[in-house]
């Protein structure tokens, strides 16, 4: 089958970790399907670029509502290559009205990334004013979420039979190492260093831990505008020396962290998915978060604890309570349990059902065929 993906987030050269988990389901649906990803850059002028990644075609396009020729070069764009796809597969929000025009041309699906949708009031008065557009979420033949939380939100404004949870692929590395479990409690985290994921909380949390008589490091990965002020927060708590920042790693810096880690901690405020948290269970390691968020879906008791008193306290006894207490899963455990569940065949496997039954419910709808599996 032929699928058409556009989409206003994709890494690239200058910023070759943007959203992962965009590409990473991008790769999925090309285990079974002949893909084409086009990048609607938005507010952004210039050229066309055209270029593979992980063995895609990519075309990059400038869309600038201030500069109708990048528009209107962009849509030209867009219906010759929907005029020889199969299906149409948006993400996120942005490229569904970027697409409303092509609504019935081809079979569509969309999926839904951004937390903008999922809670309106934590990205600006302007989208505030203006979240009623999600109500054009019911145009898509059908519109997947990454988590039930999402999916719930979903169904507000599309028909609640379109509406249906797909997640977001999980990369791991092979095998499991067992935590290091040493002197020092380990902990990491992965996420923008942004008021949302609540960074300067997490800092709060090692002062309270290392108050409490505990030898504590935390290592966050990640970049934003909130560094120097969780520098300046670790050295007014005394724990400088117990706080890294490393910015932003690759997918194999990730993963080295967490082997080296004991447990991952990020206490956001709300969470679409969390691919970081994921990941951290499929190294086979705890995670302590807020409790608002998609990460419902996989964090349980027997493999973290999900937060609901905003307090250094509540997480930090949290933090021991997955470290040391009873009931908690194995690491291997951990690990098989989301692996099986997150898989990339797995995402695959459901995006090629949802293809076949968004197409066979087209009218004379011609055969399609599947790509045999790479995996």
């Amino acid at each position: 089958m032929r699928v058409l993906v556009v989409t206003t987030w994709y890494p690239s050269a200058e910023r070759p970790e943007e959203t992962p988990f965009v590409p990473r389901h991008v790769r999925a649906i090309a285990r079974h399907h002949d893909v084409r990803v086009l990048h609607v850059r938005l507010l952004r002028t210039g050229p066309v670029l055209e270029e593979q990644r992980d063995g895609i075609p990519v075309v990059r396009l400038p869309f600038h509502p201030l500069r109708p020729a990048t528009v209107a070069r962009a849509y030209a764009a867009i219906g010759r290559h929907l005029a020889g796809a199969d299906v149409l597969h948006t993400m996120p929000f942005s490229a569904a009205l970027v697409c409303l025009p092509f609504a019935g041309r081809r079979p569509w699906v969309h999926t839904e990334h951004w937390n903008g949708v999922l809670t309106p009031e934590q990205n600006g008065a302007l989208w505030q004013r203006f979240a009623w557009l999600r109500r054009i979420l019911r145009v898509p033949d059908r519109v997947t979420g990454v988590s039930s939380m999402m999916c719930d939100v979903l169904r507000r404004f599309a028909p609640p039979a379109k509406v249906e949870r797909i997640g977001n692929v999980v990369d791991h590395a092979p095998g499991v190492v067992p935590p290091p479990r040493g002197d020092t409690l380990q902990i990491v985290a992965v996420g923008a260093l942004r008021a949302l994921k609540d960074p300067l909380l997490a800092v709060d949390t090692v002062a309270w831990l290392a108050e409490a008589g505990h030898d504590v490091r935390l290592t966050w990965c990640g970049t934003g505008e909130l560094a120097e002020d969780v520098r300046r927060r670790a050295q007014e708590r005394g724990v400088a020396d117990r706080v890294v920042l490393t910015g932003t790693l690759g997918a194999e810096g990730v993963q080295e962290l967490l082997a080296a880690s004991d447990v991952f901690l990020l206490p956001s405020r709300s969470e679409t998915f969390c691919v970081a948290a994921a990941e951290a269970l499929a190294a086979g390691r705890p995670v302590v978060m807020g409790a608002v968020g998609g990460q419902r879906d996989f964090v349980h008791p027997a493999n973290g604890r999900l937060v609901e008193e905003r307090t250094p306290a509540a997480f930090g006894r949290a933090v021991l309570d997955v470290v040391g207490g009873p009931g908690m899963q194995d690491p291997e455990e951990m690990a098989a349990a989301i692996r099986s569940r997150y898989g990339a065949e797995e995402v695959a496997e459901e995006f090629d059902r949802l293809y076949r039954s968004v197409v066979s419910g087209r009218r004379g709808a011609p055969a399609l065929t599947r790509r045999p599996s790479s995996r």
